[in-house]
């Protein structure tokens, strides 16, 4: 673990940077490439469309394979993905780079839950992918202020360039340095066979569902919450940066925290908070810039404990299925955003007052939240009395 878990973390870095640095080089490689909003749009997408399409067969990989492979060759693909983007002249060329991008990136948060899930105790894994998650938030950062400069100075095919380099090193790390074959510490992984059921696993779908709620408001509606509620003068990025720095500060108090708790007490307090933070909203959307950066942060930070839930997960999962639960799991997530967004738009549309609006857009994510909460607090205790039956089961 001297040496898998840098690697690791350093992977989970340069997926978090890929995820957000379109953000920046995106309108760089517009400009340049003289591309149509709609092709804009396309090559925007393109990254997490790959991305969420490939998380069940990469859990169907791991299964299989193990992680190290599977991980390694994705990431390559990656790389010369990001090669490939810094390469184009045109629209069809950036698109196929950004969709490898996105093959490259998606095994690797999968990748860490699953590799640090058979080599430890859930307690003990939970903690580590925390640790990894904090650090690899970073990345996040660096696809903001830092790569702006860097494109300033350089320009965005440098940018890329230098980002295929990171993934490649990143890549060959992995390869090095992951056990291809481990055991499991828990008895349910070293007996694949014997009671277990999907069913078991069908209260952590609404948790799933509803973790990145905050990040739809953080990614896209956020903007428009603020200057529509408290005017176009209002400094969004300044909130926004504001949101993305709380979101990193609580991701790297996570692991101390599992230390002191379980990981389902942090579930549990986590979704009370948010949900708390979207019902001031609803009711108050314009009371203050102030208490509207608060509960953004708060929301946003809730995605914090998707390593916690998915460790969670990993414990009730037999070996057999273990990546492909994984992957079903985390593409809900996925799912999740696209769905908000989607529903988000849809209030948006029935013309109310500005308040009105956004009281409805809040009281929405409240309700989902609440459904989520109910139904990890009243049926969780029901799958672990199912687990501890088990004849297969801890």
């Amino acid at each position: 673990m001297r040496t898998s878990l840098p690697a690791l973390c350093a992977a989970f870095l340069a997926s978090m940077y890929f995820r957000s640095y379109f953000g920046v080089v995106g309108p760089l490689i517009s400009d340049e490439l003289a591309l149509s909003p709609v092709e804009f749009g396309w090559l925007a997408s393109a990254f997490f469309g790959s991305f969420a399409l490939l998380q069940i067969p990469v859990g169907i990989a791991f299964d299989r394979w193990g992680v190290r492979r599977p991980m390694a060759l994705m990431m390559l693909v990656g790389a010369a993905g990001s090669g490939l983007l810094a390469a184009s002249s045109g629209f069809w060329s950036a698109f196929a780079g950004q969709v490898a991008v996105g093959i490259g990136c998606a095994p690797i948060f999968m990748g860490v839950l699953y590799y640090l899930g058979r080599l430890h105790s859930p307690e003990k894994a939970g903690r580590l992918a925390a640790t990894v998650s904090s650090i690899g938030s970073v990345g996040a950062l660096l696809s903001a202020s830092p790569l702006s400069w860097f494109t300033a100075e350089w320009g965005w095919r440098a940018a890329c360039w230098t980002a295929s380099v990171m993934m490649l090193g990143c890549a060959l790390s992995i390869a090095v340095t992951l056990r291809q074959s481990l055991s499991s510490p828990n008895a349910l992984q070293a007996n694949g066979a014997g009671t277990w059921r999907l069913s078991h696993l069908l209260y952590l779908v609404p948790i799933c569902f509803t973790l990145s709620l905050g990040g739809t408001f953080r990614n896209a509606w956020a903007g428009p919450y603020l200057t529509d509620v408290f005017g176009r003068g209002t400094d969004v990025g300044t909130v926004l940066t504001a949101v993305s720095v709380f979101g990193i500060a609580t991701s790297f108090a996570l692991p101390f925290a599992l230390v002191r708790w379980r990981g389902r007490t942090l579930v549990t307090a986590t979704y009370m908070v948010g949900l708390l933070s979207a019902v001031l909203l609803a009711v108050s959307p314009g009371s203050s810039i102030f208490a509207a950066s608060a509960g953004l942060a708060l929301l946003y930070a809730m995605g914090n404990i998707h390593p916690v839930a998915m460790t969670e997960a990993q414990a009730l999962l037999p070996d057999r299925a273990r990546g492909v639960g994984l992957g079903a799991l985390n593409t809900l997530v996925f799912l999740g955003v696209s769905a908000s967004s989607a529903v988000f738009g849809a209030l948006a549309e029935l013309r109310l007052s500005v308040a009105a609006t956004y009281g409805l857009i809040f009281g929405a994510t409240a309700t989902a939240l609440a459904i989520a909460l109910a139904v990890y607090v009243v049926c969780r205790p029901k799958a672990i009395a199912v687990q501890e039956a088990a004849p297969v089961f801890d």
